[in-house]
């Protein structure tokens, strides 16, 4: 952890006192640590580490968690290490966050017109994968895909199903 300063060699003369060396040494300031950013129980990096560098040896870092879209940060979210000559290592931890939510619409065919309630899901996990199949509605057919899956993500979780008016419709007159 220390670097020599110059002379590093000196020479005396024995004598009946006062035989001392002295040598002189500084603090290595060319160290460094890295922060990584990791799902819980795993290694699995969800953001790129950080790498800090020209640090002192024995300098003392305080480190916060960084806020990753779609994580929670896993306790302590604030770490301490002492800078030292081996890896200076700092791990922090997340969990995917399971208070996301999906929407299905239901439109009428090239439009943003509702023909059924939307339906709202909560309680959904970042990155995990939803299928929803599109409803039957009186009076309409089913247009393009009836299945459909997204991956949850932070926002714009989002299904359209679209839906043509039926022209197979036929009526009855009776004469009484």
């Amino acid at each position: 952890g220390y670097n020599k300063v110059d002379p590093t060699t000196k020479t005396i003369t024995i004598g009946v006192e006062g035989n001392v060396i002295n040598f002189y040494y500084t603090k290595k300031n060319d160290l460094s640590y890295v922060v990584n950013y990791y799902e819980e129980n795993t290694t699995n990096k969800i953001a790129d580490s950080k790498v800090v560098t020209n640090q002192k040896y024995k300098d003392e870092i305080i480190e916060e968690a960084i806020n990753i879209a779609g994580y929670n940060k896993v306790e302590p979210t604030t770490k301490t290490i002492t800078i030292g000559t081996e890896e200076n290592i700092i791990n922090f931890y997340y969990t995917k966050r399971t208070d996301l939510s999906y929407v299905v619409n239901y439109y009428e065919e090239n439009t943003t017109t509702k023909v059924a309630e939307s339906k709202t899901v909560n309680g959904q996990t970042y990155l995990s994968s939803v299928t929803e199949n599109a409803i039957d509605i009186p009076g309409y057919n089913k247009s393009g895909e009836s299945t459909q899956s997204i991956t949850i993500g932070v926002s714009g979780n989002e299904i359209i199903f679209y839906y043509t008016k039926k022209t197979d419709l036929s009526y009855i007159v009776r004469y009484l």
